[in-house]
């Protein structure tokens, strides 16, 4: 599923891909030039690529004068509402889906355009285009050979999967939560921008402090009392500490301390790209974030 972040990035590259001007009435508005969209320009683009007559037909339809108009009509096929007048008998999840079709191929199009037509593409495209193909490699797709395809090791990757990671943190009532949101904002950002080594630092913070909010928060349960300083601050011991106490078994701890040991060792991993490096071990780290907390909320069910 692609995320709203990176449908208003592909949002963004159509909008300069078919922006144009115009110049206003001589004699009112001097030599003013004024947006306009190449509604035309973008029809053909659409045709050849094979997009069905309604939707060419709503693209027709789009006025030209507004700088918003084809974002928001890009950005609307997210919620469904774009193709809302053609799907009077469907729900909005149905819509939604629709809209997560037309917007992979619209990405997947803009995308072999860019590859084709290199020496046509902007500099602002260009640096979108990039952003674009970060902000997909989260969202768990790679572009490769002209075409998208959805990675099935991306075990959380959309807003909604990421969603469920902070809902448990806070329903589970953790400690420390705005650090742990920082650390796993900061492991997309670092990705988007680039910064391969900082979004995998990131990645083993965020897990590194999900681990020792659970040991943090079990202790209180258990105890009334918080927890030594001298587990909470080695993640080593924290990891003895959840399994000495059931909420991780032994084989468990050791896979925990292996992948915790690949998120130590940044640029560290010979014959893959940093960036390949950052994108799987940003879901390790979690996956087993997830794993971690699924384990707590069941030792909390035990309790009732």
């Amino acid at each position: 599923m692609l995320s709203r972040k990176t449908t208003k990035t592909l949002a963004e590259i159509y909008h300069e891909k078919f922006r144009g001007s115009t110049r206003g009435i001589p004699g009112l508005s001097g030599s003013k030039t004024y947006y306009c969209l190449k509604k035309s320009i973008l029809y053909d683009f659409l045709y050849e690529n094979d997009y069905d007559m309604w939707f060419l037909n709503a693209v027709n339809s789009l006025g030209t004068k507004s700088e918003r108009i084809l974002k928001e009509f890009i950005m609307r096929l997210h919620t469904g509402e774009t193709v809302a007048s053609v799907t009077q008998n469907w729900n909005w999840k149905q819509r939604s889906k629709l809209g997560q079709r037309l917007l992979k191929d619209l990405a997947e199009d803009v995308l072999c355009w860019a590859q084709i037509s290199e020496s046509y593409v902007t500099d602002i495209e260009k640096r979108k285009i990039s952003k674009l193909i970060s902000e997909l490699e989260i969202d768990g797709y790679i572009f490769s050979d002209g075409k998208l395809y959805y990675s099935e090791a991306a075990v959380l990757d959309t807003e909604d999967e990421i969603g469920i990671l902070e809902k448990f943190v806070k329903d589970l009532n953790l400690n420390n939560q705005n650090t742990i949101k920082h650390h796993l904002n900061l492991t997309k950002t670092h990705y988007v921008d680039n910064r391969w080594d900082d979004s995998i630092a990131n990645s083993r913070k965020f897990l590194e402090s999900i681990l020792q909010e659970i040991a943090s928060r079990h202790h209180l349960v258990e105890t009334e009392q918080p927890i030594g300083t001298s587990i909470y601050s080695k993640p080593s011991r924290i990891r003895d500490y959840l399994e000495a106490q059931g909420l991780i078994e032994h084989k468990e701890k050791k896979t925990i301390s292996s992948v915790y040991g690949l998120l130590s060792e940044t640029g560290g991993h010979p014959y893959i790209a940093q960036k390949d490096q950052a994108r799987l071990m940003r879901y390790l780290a979690l996956t087993f974030a997830q794993f971690a907390l699924l384990r707590f909320q069941g030792f909390l069910m035990t309790k009732k």
